[in-house]
């Protein structure tokens, strides 16, 4: 057994927790859809670069089909002067927020706290970006006031290759 596979069940756990579900949604590859508002947030343990050690990754593909420029850029960077421990960039078209966790150490607070920040900031943000710079949010403007109390499948709604 991988120490993947062996952690993995404490964060399924955890998430459930702190979305109050008694089911998951989780994908074929392991990772774990959250809605959150406009944007989805993704949980998935991956093996670390280097060393190979577990990282528990949480992200949000906060806007895509956005177009890069230097204020864009900059607005980004502004972002990441106001956060601790996770990050927004632009890859490709497409804007993200996402933090990483050594996954061997975890406790339900870190897994929590993860999935609370990058959910807040993701939702938070996206409209200001959009309205700014362009793209399209995760879900449209139709979706209305999301929750992360819940977990709903963003693959039903969203936009083609992001889960």
């Amino acid at each position: 057994m991988t120490r993947l596979e062996v952690i993995r069940p404490f964060v399924e756990q955890t998430v459930r927790g702190f979305l109050g579900v008694d089911e998951l949604k989780v994908m074929d590859d392991g990772t774990i859809p959250i809605r959150a508002g406009s944007t989805a947030v993704n949980v998935r343990l991956v093996e670390g670069t280097g060393d190979g050690r577990p990282l528990l990754q949480v992200y949000s593909p906060v806007l895509h089909e956005v177009t890069s420029s230097p204020e864009l850029l900059g607005r980004l960077n502004e972002l990441n002067a106001t956060l601790s421990f996770a990050r927004t960039f632009l890859a490709g078209d497409v804007v993200y927020i996402s933090m990483e966790l050594l996954a061997e150490s975890l406790d339900e607070e870190q897994v929590a706290h993860a999935c609370a920040l990058v959910s807040f900031a993701a939702d938070h943000w996206d409209d200001e970006l959009k309205d700014r710079f362009g793209g399209e949010t995760f879900f449209g403007a139709e979706a209305g006031e999301g929750t992360t109390k819940g977990a709903t499948d963003p693959s039903d709604d969203a936009p083609g290759g992001y889960l």
